[in-house]
């Protein structure tokens, strides 16, 4: 019982590690050949056209070195090289390292892929079936045509093959396939396509003399779909000779030697059983915590769009009001060279009243002298009147502007104080977002506890990081803008008292100018009658003087409130100056925090559509995780146990077993070459065919041929690359 079971553990090996390849490793200083043979084939799989792409490699200088092939039309593909070509040897001279050639083969190939088409049960031409629906099958076979007859050490021999390890994929877009159903292999679909894989052994089972009832490999792909509108694209097929170098499996000397070693291997498949169940579990919670993620992400990206919002808004209004200081300041300073002449002016009236006054009596003396002249009197005093009667307007227009100058600096008080509240709301949002942030850090850090998502949380804690950095500066230039409004709120409260005073002393101007003008108009209706009225003048000329006094006191009140006015208007213009340059601070840095917001919403939108691509990909990897658990499960309960239990019931020779896998084994080491190499060289040969779609538009399809790139990672990284280069 314990040697059937140790034989299905070491059949069980075999068949995993045929089906895992990895690159070959070259001895140091050896010249290494590496083949690659691209196939063109026919939709059925019959061979069109093949053409071999060779490298040969050194870790130094190539120099002088001999090559045997049996390629025909040969290229040098990278470089000037003309190689020198005697029957199958072909030798070239370089300096460099590596040489790249193709050419083109006749030779069979060792491994023969057969396609079938069937439609609505019936097999057809598969260019027959372009264009039509129904229900399609498609067989695909991998068919081991190297085969050698070996002698074992019981005398017995026996047919076995090269092992060859082949993939065979193919793309059924679901626009034209549906229901697809696979007797075997992996069938993927990214929401366009439907990727079908299948891993074929062929002859493994024939050169191990197992029957189905032991391993079950499928020697026979059978894909079935509803198929609208037959067509579809290449069958690629992939095929390498290469085993892993597992020492504990080659070296073995018998069964038991090579049970202890595989013991180790099948111990690692029972923990990695287990621990894709603690993967899918972590990768669960991961998945969640990154929604939480993203959905915090998202509302800090509210909140900065709303805040380069506000933050524009406030740019233009600190602009309107900036624009709208420096007009209120020339206009200030307008008012004070008008309060400047007015006051030159009060000054020559008020020496004017006084000589008037001294020059009364001689007046009233020369009243009978001043009847002779009388008649140029009344049109001078009327012009006197009317140049008083425009002063008196002047003085008014000046009072209407000082009143909308205090109304303007009540206004920019008010729009002040709001632009005040406005920015310690926005103050206050972003003091959240440091929270949040500060929030979204400490999650951050958690994530970097969860094993293989430190890398993940780097990366988040350094955008955080730039966030936070970004939200303090945005936090200090909103603390300075509010103070910088407060000393502009103050300027414009100092400059709306001096207004008002300015206001108080311009009644008093213009009361004193509207006696003046009062009697400037008395005058003249007095002077209209001068003539007649001389002898009354003169009596009246004590009254005159009295009169003469009075505007002589007028004037001085008048020159006094002009000083107010004047000293008002000194101080307006200060202010509104102080305003202004506040004003111009505070509109530069409102475009700063413009900038920033702008910045951080752009950075947060960015934020969020890499999230959203996070929680996508971190989706996929759940449901990948958990798709591999399940695989690990069904892989160990189904695969393993089923085969343990077969095993059991079945006789082996287990000496013919071991020699057989040695025979094998040389097989492989041996294929090193499919159409010639050097005998000193270390070789590696992969086969890549491909056959021609089938399009209802026929399309010429060639195979990529270049190989002028090292072949890093193993066969299925090679593969995956060769995907990704479109062939």
């Amino acid at each position: 019982m314990k040697t059937n079971r140790k034989l299905m553990r070491a059949l069980s090996l075999l068949l995993v590690l045929m089906m895992v390849m990895s690159t070959a490793a070259f001895a140091e200083g050896v010249v290494s050949k590496d083949e690659t043979v691209f196939v063109n084939l026919d939709p059925e799989g019959a061979p069109v056209e093949k053409i071999s792409s060779i490298w040969l490699h050194s870790d130094s200088s190539l120099g002088k070195i001999e090559d045997k092939t049996s390629l025909k039309d040969i290229k040098n593909v990278k470089g000037d090289e003309v190689p020198e070509i005697k029957e199958d040897n072909i030798t070239w001279n370089t300096d460099k390292k590596d040489i790249f050639y193709q050419g083109i083969t006749d030779k069979e190939l060792p491994v023969e892929l057969r396609i079938q088409y069937y439609l609505d049960g019936k097999r057809m031409d598969p260019k027959d079936m372009l264009g039509k629906s129904g229900k399609v099958k498609i067989n695909v076979s991998v068919v081991n045509k190297d085969s050698h007859i070996i002698k074992l050490d019981s005398g017995k021999e026996k047919d076995v093959y090269t092992p060859f390890s082949s993939v065979v994929v193919m793309n059924l877009p679901i626009d034209i396939f549906s229901n697809v159903k696979i007797n075997s292999g992996k069938l993927v679909s990214d929401g366009n396509n439907q990727i079908v894989t299948y891993v074929a052994l062929p002859g493994l089972k024939q050169s191990l003399d197992l029957d189905t009832n032991i391993i079950d490999i499928p020697e026979t792909l059978v894909v079935t779909a509803d198929v609208e509108e037959f067509e579809m694209g290449s069958v690629i097929l992939t095929v390498t000779s290469e085993l892993p170098e597992v020492n504990d499996f080659e070296n073995a000397g018998d069964f038991d030697e090579l049970i202890d070693g595989i013991e180790k291997i099948k111990d690692a498949s029972e923990k990695l059983s287990d621990a894709t169940g603690k993967l899918y579990e972590g990768q669960t919670t991961l998945n969640n915590g990154i929604n939480e993620f993203v959905n915090g992400v998202d509302k800090v990206n509210v909140g900065a769009n709303v805040l380069k919002d506000g933050s524009a808004k406030l740019k233009d209004g600190v602009n309107a009001s900036y624009e709208g200081s420096k007009e209120i300041n020339n206009g200030v300073k307008a008012l004070n060279d008008g309060a400047n002449k007015l006051g030159q002016g009060f000054t020559g009236l008020g020496q004017g009243s006084m000589e008037f006054s001294s020059k009364a009596q001689e007046f009233s003396k020369g009243a009978e002298q001043v009847a002779n002249g009388v008649s140029q009197i009344p049109e001078k005093t009327q012009m006197m009147s009317g140049g008083m009667n425009e002063l008196v307007q002047g003085t008014e227009k000046i009072q209407n502007g000082q009143e909308q100058l205090t109304e303007g600096l009540k206004n920019s008080l008010d729009a002040i104080e709001q632009i005040k509240k406005g920015k310690e709301k926005e103050l206050g949002v972003v003091n959240a977002l440091l929270k949040g942030v500060e929030g979204l850090e400490a999650a951050a850090n958690g994530l970097a506890k969860v094993p293989g998502a430190d890398g993940i949380a780097a990366k988040m804690l350094e955008g955080f990081g730039k966030q936070k950095m970004a939200l303090e500066g945005l936090q200090q230039s909103s603390n300075q803008l509010i103070s910088g409004l407060n000393q502009v709120e103050e300027g414009i409260k100092q400059a709306q008292m001096a207004s008002s005073q300015l206001g108080e002393n311009l009644g008093k101007v213009n009361e004193g100018q509207k006696k003046v003008a009062y009697g400037l108009g008395e005058l003249a209706k007095g002077t209209s009658g001068l003539e007649d009225a001389s002898k009354r003048l003169v009596a009246g000329s004590e009254g005159l003087m009295a009169g003469a006094n009075q505007l002589n006191e007028g004037a001085k009140q008048a020159n006094e409130g002009v000083k107010g006015f004047s000293e008002g208007s000194n101080t307006l213009v200060q202010g509104t100056g102080k305003l202004t340059n506040g004003l111009g601070q505070l509109n530069v840095g409102a475009n700063d925090l413009n900038k920033g917001a702008n910045e951080l919403a752009n950075g947060t939108n960015q934020l969020s559509t890499a999230g959203g691509a996070l929680k996508e990909g971190s989706q996929k990897l759940t449901d990948g995780s958990k798709e591999l658990d399940e695989g690990m499960k069904k892989f160990y309960e189904e695969g393993i146990l089923e085969m343990s239990n077969k095993v059991q019931d079945s006789d082996f020779n287990i000496d013919d077993i071991m020699d057989t896998k040695d025979k094998i084994l040389d097989l492989s080491n041996d294929y090193k070459s499919f159409t010639g190499i050097a005998d000193e060289m270390d070789g590696s040969v992969k086969f890549v065919m491909k056959t021609e779609e089938l399009k209802v538009e026929k399309e010429e399809v060639e195979v990529e041929t270049n190989n002028n790139k090292k072949n890093e990672g193993g066969f299925f990284n090679w593969l995956k690359n060769l995907f990704k280069k479109g062939n």
